[in-house]
């Protein structure tokens, strides 16, 4: 037990890259899942020879749909992932500058920087797209 509480201890900050990938992974699954009930819908239509909703048909070809170059909206997301990276370097960094936790100065500083490069990563790209949306 040891072993496992010296392990965790070491590595907890790996929780977080983990939580993501599963996140995104889940989301996937489920936009899967989604797109399959569509296409069984589709079949149904298609084996009693009646024509599907337009809405339908629409929804599938969104994800492929293209617009006049423009580049997609940012959304409130992108201030909300700004200020939640750029919060948590800032308490990774104070974690590290403080000691509150132990003897992992170094290693809060490095978790610190990459949340800082995730939060400046997201601020560009908010600022790149401008908020311009698709046209009409």
């Amino acid at each position: 037990m040891d072993s496992f509480v010296a392990l965790f201890s070491a590595y907890w900050w790996l929780l977080f890259p983990l939580g993501f990938f599963i996140a995104a992974g889940w989301s996937k699954q489920m936009q899967f899942k989604r797109t399959q009930a569509r296409l069984e819908l589709l079949k149904v239509y298609a084996e009693s020879g009646q024509e599907p909703p337009e809405a339908l048909l629409t929804d599938i070809d969104a994800p492929h749909a293209e617009f006049d170059g423009t580049p997609p909206r940012a959304t409130g997301a992108t201030g909300f992932l700004v200020t939640l990276f750029t919060g948590l370097a800032g308490v990774f960094a104070v974690l590290g500058y403080t000691g509150a936790l132990g003897n992992y100065e170094a290693e809060f500083y490095v978790v610190a920087a990459i949340l800082g490069v995730l939060a400046l990563a997201f601020l560009v790209s908010g600022v790149a797209t401008g908020g311009r949306g698709p046209r009409a």
